[in-house]
């Protein structure tokens, strides 16, 4: 068995386990894709960031809303 093959047989599982067990091949080919995806712009994430980076204190609702 592969590598390819392991992961994909991991990934499997992890459907399996949160009800996705209808997935044909294509599927959890595209499942795979996406996780790996997933992974690479989830790794881009490490920059630290500070309370002045974040967005949200710029918007605020007004008691009149």
């Amino acid at each position: 068995m592969s590598s390819s093959d392991q992961d994909l047989a991991k990934l499997k599982e992890r459907a399996a386990a949160v009800g996705l067990t209808r997935l044909t091949e294509a599927h959890l080919a595209q499942l795979q894709r996406a996780a790996e995806a997933n992974l690479k712009n989830k790794a881009k994430l490490t920059e630290a960031l500070t309370v002045a980076d974040e967005p949200a204190h710029v918007f605020s609702l007004t008691k009149d809303a």
